[in-house]
């Protein structure tokens, strides 16, 4: 796993005190980057300062955005935290032992990050549909009410213990391909550039592609709320392990079907 590839998103975090001990938490576990959505002028308030405790620097590079999209729009996999959900076309609630085997071959391709919601009334549904996982910390009661800090301080710890090996790894792990033919025969293969995988920008950009074609052609979502039929599109596309170069195919095809779609002059 490559912490380096790893941010810490908060999405409009209430507590001043909470985003300087967040910036603690991530200096401790080898963390580098912090987002911030919205809460104008938190990351320099005296309180979260204080809190910080030698991370100021953390504070003073966090990239502030005004939107949650905007936030995840260069990611390629992203992790929404959660206690519980509320509606069924959300994807399931994992644990990180079940998470963290994904996001370290995610942080190999390309950047990830960790969702977290206010302190109040955490992440919306709009929010959790567009992450890749979501992910409960356990706790020994059924309904924990985790400080914004503790979640941040679990989830980055669970990361460094993943690449220090002291992270329980699943008790399968997957089988390592055979090799090629040509290797077994002495021959030297080159080298095979890793996959891309598709920015959560980029599939933000395909679905409303898809959106635009159908509501020409008379879609109308269920109950006339699109905002479902969103839900269930990004849970669909997130279950699948699309390369760059997938996403740009099915990019071709929307494009030339909307051509088709188009009244000839």
């Amino acid at each position: 796993m490559r912490i380096d590839n790893i941010e810490i998103v908060l999405v409009r975090p209430e507590t001043p005190q909470n985003v300087g001990s967040v910036a603690r938490a991530c200096r401790n576990f080898g963390i580098s980057r912090l987002c911030i959505v919205g809460s104008a002028g938190i990351t320099t308030d005296r309180a979260a300062l204080a809190t910080a405790h030698a991370c100021e620097d953390l504070l003073e590079n966090a990239r502030l955005v005004e939107h949650t999209e905007e936030a995840l729009r260069p990611h390629s996999f992203v992790v929404g935290t959660a206690n519980r959900i509320r509606k069924p076309k959300l994807p399931p609630l994992q644990t990180p032992v079940q998470i963290l085997p994904e996001l370290a071959t995610a942080t190999s391709q390309g950047t990830c990050a960790f969702l977290f919601g206010c302190e109040s009334r955490g992440l919306t549904d709009v929010d959790l549909a567009r992450c890749s996982r979501l992910m409960r910390i356990p706790t020994a009661v059924d309904q924990p009410s985790l400080n914004l800090a503790q979640a941040v301080l679990s989830v980055a710890q669970d990361c460094w213990r993943w690449t220090q090996d002291l992270f329980p790894k699943p008790a399968h792990p997957h089988v390592r391909p055979a090799a090629p033919l040509s290797s077994a025969l002495g021959a030297e293969t080159p080298p095979q550039a890793p996959p891309v995988p598709p920015t959560i920008g980029e599939l933000e950009l395909l679905l409303r592609h898809a959106e635009s074609l159908m509501n020409k052609t008379g879609f109308r979502p269920y109950a006339g709320d699109p905002e479902t039929f969103r839900l269930a599109a990004r849970r669909s596309l997130g279950r699948g392990n699309f390369e760059r170069r997938d996403l740009r195919t099915f990019l071709t095809i929307l494009k030339h079907l909307d051509r088709l779609e188009a009244p000839q002059p």
